[in-house]
């Protein structure tokens, strides 16, 4: 591996011709010198071919990969990682934006004895008009951490052969396709590594439609825990019986809140209670975030990255 190794970006798009470029454009931006992007179009029918295409005659790193029919975000990835010619590889959502110096950051913290490398994030909500830090502190994160929920993320930075040899990303899951690869990662290559620097940018509550299925996160949900399910100690099982919940968008009745508490999910289960069993939970706390984290404060570069 040379001294500046090849990164291969990964960015799946359908029918977002509008947040598609800014996404393009944030790892352009990127400080460091040896990358290439390649953008998977899942047969859009908007704009976004017209707008590849003139992206691709712009800048020489961007390579365009097509499906002729939708076939979904897993394996318009999957076509990316196979066709990836970097010594690693990390993805990028195309309603999202990296920060100029998030490849930098990835592959200096990048040790071989970690799967994987990832990193806090801001999340930004527009039309709520609020943004919070999350995964803030630097950490290990072993397959024992994992097996309680998806504490890396949406994106990682990994060696491309190792994603490969795990079998990349699951094209039979309808929903938690990532947090299932960061799981057989950890499970082949060890704990995961976590740096504090927030290079990554969430933006949440899109109005557009995505291609990844939402409603098949309670599918995916139900099938993690059928897959690693044998791993889990009773305190993972508690944690999942709160996810599911979650991605079911329903309160809990009093007798779930008994079977599922525990003294590591206590200020979780709080949240959760709060969000959606209390009238009007949901409201309050988006006040509540407006409040602690409102988009003028936004830093200065997360407010340029999304053109704010």
């Amino acid at each position: 591996m040379t001294s500046t190794p090849l990164v291969s970006v990964y960015l799946p798009t359908r029918d977002r011709a509008v947040q598609l470029e800014r996404a393009v454009r944030s790892v352009l931006r990127q400080d460091y010198p040896s990358l290439e992007l390649l953008v998977v179009d899942d047969a859009s029918i908007d704009e976004t071919p017209r707008l590849l295409a003139r992206l691709a005659r712009e800048d020489s790193r961007v390579r365009i990969l097509g499906q002729s029919s939708p076939a979904g975000a897993s394996a318009a990835r999957n076509l990316a990682l196979r066709a990836a010619r970097g010594d690693f590889a990390t993805g990028l959502d195309d309603d999202d934006v990296m920060l100029p110096g998030r490849v930098t950051s990835l592959v200096r913290a990048h040790r071989s004895q970690c799967a994987f490398v990832c990193s806090a994030r801001y999340v930004v909500d527009l039309r709520e008009a609020w943004f919070k830090l999350e995964f803030a502190e630097p950490s290990l994160l072993d397959l024992d951490r994992i097996l309680f929920g998806n504490v890396v993320g949406n994106q990682v930075l990994v060696e491309t052969e190792r994603v490969r040899a795990v079998g990349m990303y699951d094209e039979s899951l309808p929903g938690w396709q990532d947090y299932d690869l960061w799981t057989r990662l950890a499970m082949r290559y060890g704990p995961g590594l976590r740096v504090s620097d927030p290079s990554y940018v969430v933006v949440a509550n899109s109005s557009a439609t995505t291609i990844s299925n939402s409603p098949g996160a309670i599918i995916g949900a139900r099938r993690y825990l059928e897959r690693y399910g044998h791993l889990m100690s009773d305190e993972h099982r508690r944690s999942h019986g709160l996810l599911r919940a979650a991605v079911e968008k329903r309160g809990l009745s009093l007798h779930e809140v008994g079977e599922l508490w525990s003294p590591a999910a206590r200020r979780a289960m709080l949240r959760y209670i709060a969000r959606s069993n209390v009238p009007g939970g949901a409201r309050w706390r988006a006040a509540f975030r407006r409040m602690r984290g409102p988009l003028d404060r936004l830093p200065a570069p997360v407010a340029e990255a999304l053109g704010e």
